[in-house]
């Protein structure tokens, strides 16, 4: 694996982002929001918090290997309260 590049993700009730960082720089490489056909899920018609969870760590690892990076964790994001 390559030093200095690593995946990780956040995720919410709106959806998850893949990030990268690499070199002092991150940026988003993947997002989905929470409907079925944005994961591939079959079912209702939005994902609960533990399947977008799932689906980012998923995500995530995938990326990280097809980039040959280290795969860093995902983090939830707090919701702002409406």
């Amino acid at each position: 694996m390559r030093r200095g590049r690593l995946v990780s993700g956040e995720y919410s009730r709106s959806g998850y982002t893949v990030l990268l960082c690499h070199r002092g720089s991150v940026r988003a490489v993947y997002s989905a929001g929470t409907y079925p056909r944005d994961s591939q899920a079959a079912g209702t018609d939005r994902l609960s918090l533990r399947q977008i969870r799932a689906y980012c760590i998923t995500t995530c690892r995938e990326i990280a290997a097809e980039r040959h990076a280290q795969y860093g964790g995902v983090m939830r994001v707090p919701e702002e309260e409406t």
